[in-house]
């Protein structure tokens, strides 16, 4: 089992996204992370949740394209 963990900036850099949308999503409910004082700790399966997250909001801006 993994125990690496990441910081909203090690995330926000490997998924190509801003630290406000990863903020935003845990906001909404989305995402939960580990909290240590102020910092967010974020597991392996945070990065998974985003990853669909993403895959789903990306699919969703273009289905009104794909139906004209």
């Amino acid at each position: 089992m993994s125990s690496q963990t990441y910081s909203i900036s090690d995330l926000a850099r490997e998924l190509d996204i801003t630290t406000r949308a990863i903020r935003f999503y845990e906001e909404q409910g989305l995402l939960s992370p580990e909290r240590r004082g102020q910092e967010r700790i974020y597991s392996p399966r945070d990065k998974v949740s985003l990853k669909l997250i993403l895959r789903a909001s990306a699919s969703a801006f273009r289905w009104p394209n794909a139906v004209s």
